[in-house]
């Protein structure tokens, strides 16, 4: 039975050579993102000029440790950190339920890509922003409201 090295292997799968034939390498790439939390604000939908219509809203996620040494420190010793994330829906349908669905204080499972980007604020300053792409979501919450 031939076997190939493991290499080999990695580099059929990890790289696409183009059909050009300008040697030219392609390598596949992973860029996905999973987050666990809860809405802080409700989804606002924008556009602008009539394109790209997108519904945005932040999500936040909790890590916690213990800062004592002891296994059995008391919940005092347990320190907490939120990250807020800006979440940013674009696909028609997706984008459709989240805004009608999604709501403040509701827990949901996002999964999607990250972006960074640049703007510019309203005195001129480029500003940088990180915004995760979202390309599903699962709702998590018992409760789920229509936006009236």
């Amino acid at each position: 039975m031939f076997r190939r090295p493991i290499i080999q292997v990695v580099r059929q799968f990890g790289r696409h050579f183009s059909e050009g034939g300008t040697g030219l390498v392609l390598e596949r790439s992973l860029n996905h993102v999973q987050l666990l939390g809860r809405v802080g604000q409700d989804p606002v939908l924008r556009q602008s000029d009539g394109k790209n219509p997108v519904t945005i809203f932040s999500l936040a996620t909790n890590e916690m440790w213990r800062s004592g040494e002891s296994e059995t420190s008391q919940p005092s010793d347990v320190s907490q950190r939120t990250t807020w994330h800006r979440i940013s829906v674009f696909r028609p349908g997706l984008r459709d339920l989240a805004y009608q669905y999604v709501k403040k204080g509701a827990r949901i499972f996002v999964e999607g890509k990250i972006d960074y980007g640049e703007y510019t604020d309203k005195n001129n300053v480029r500003r940088q922003a990180t915004t995760i792409i979202a390309e599903n979501i699962i709702f998590l919450s018992d409760v789920v409201k229509e936006k009236e």
